[in-house]
């Protein structure tokens, strides 16, 4: 039996629901009650922290069960992530839309792509569609992006280049996104100019080697990323006794320590879905069929440039 149900009800869930049914629910609210979707209704921001303070404490184990035990009052503010971090963190800020679509983890939690007879051999092959389709829409706007570099309008280009990064940097995460986004950018086309500019490849090889380190090291990143959230959990558990014993105070000192572990970690979980994802994209618009060689090239040269401009956004960001 629950304390008290408020964080259940602005879910709209009960409290017998699963992890999984939690975040489900969020997701599906969270995009309908979002600030960039609602821009004239000076109550949204509002209501989507409420949300988010719903679902941080009813995702994690811990909360939940002082939650469910004692109420709202076994739960510090002081302990709470900001809202807006959090759904960027989770599923991407929808600022990005264009540039990184919906985050794989997004799409899981999305109620409508599940049917009720799925077998996890359906789903894959659902999720398979679906991520293909995300890279070829978002291959068709980046082409379009930077064909106004390839037919001439460079200045246009970079003042739009430059508008972006402004825009994008105000979102939630947003330099660390652009960071991401501008790195693969890089590469891949500095990979692609040096495949076809030098003798034998050698320059090619050693963008392919970088690259390659890259995403090794992503991916390293991105398990070591799920093993702190698993690391946070089970410390949690240790530390404060599941039976309601732990002490109210040393459960909320814990929960402010790990804030910026629990940051960290949730971005490192996303950081291998956008590069795979941009790095298959990138060679879509880099090696499109029955586009001319100097198109493509010119292609791979404004793509380069671009992703340098979204990574001295970044940090002219960080230094401000």
């Amino acid at each position: 039996m629950v304390e008290e149900t408020d964080y259940y009800d602005i879910l709209g869930v009960s409290p017998l629901v699963s992890d999984d049914d939690i975040r489900k629910a969020y997701y599906l609210k969270a995009r309908q009650v979002h600030p960039d979707k609602n821009p004239n209704d000076p109550q949204a921001a509002e209501r989507f922290q409420v949300l988010g303070e719903a679902y941080q404490v009813l995702s994690d184990p811990v909360k939940r069960d002082a939650y469910d035990r004692n109420g709202k009052g076994s739960i510090s503010k002081d302990t709470m992530l900001d809202s807006t971090a959090v759904f960027a963190f989770l599923f991407g800020s929808e600022v990005f839309e264009d540039y990184i679509g919906h985050l794989a983890v997004a799409t899981m939690a999305s109620a409508e792509i599940v049917g009720e007879n799925d077998t996890p051999e359906i789903l894959h092959d659902k999720l398979k569609i679906i991520q293909r389709e995300r890279e070829e829409r978002l291959a068709r706007i980046l082409i379009n992006f930077i064909q106004q570099y390839v037919r001439g309008d460079k200045e246009g280009f970079l003042d739009r280049a430059e508008s972006e990064v402004e825009r994008l940097t105000q979102a939630a995460f947003g330099a660390n996104i652009l960071h991401t986004i501008g790195y693969i950018y890089e590469r891949q086309a500095a990979q692609e100019l040096g495949k076809k500019a030098i003798y034998l490849g050698v320059p090619f090889m050693a963008e392919w080697v970088r690259t390659k380190g890259h995403f090794w090291k992503s991916q390293i990143t991105a398990a070591k990323g799920a093993f702190q959230l698993l690391q946070l959990q089970e410390e949690a558990s240790r530390q404060f006794k599941m039976d309601g014993s732990g002490p109210i105070n040393d459960v909320e000192s814990h929960l402010k320590s790990s804030k910026e572990t629990l940051m960290s970690s949730l971005w490192k979980l996303n950081v291998v879905d956008i590069e795979v994802t941009l790095l298959h994209v990138c060679q879509m618009v880099l090696h499109e069929n029955n586009v001319k060689k100097e198109e493509l090239k010119a292609r791979a040269v404004a793509l380069k440039l671009l992703g340098k401009i979204f990574q001295v956004g970044f940090l002219n960001c960080v230094n401000d």
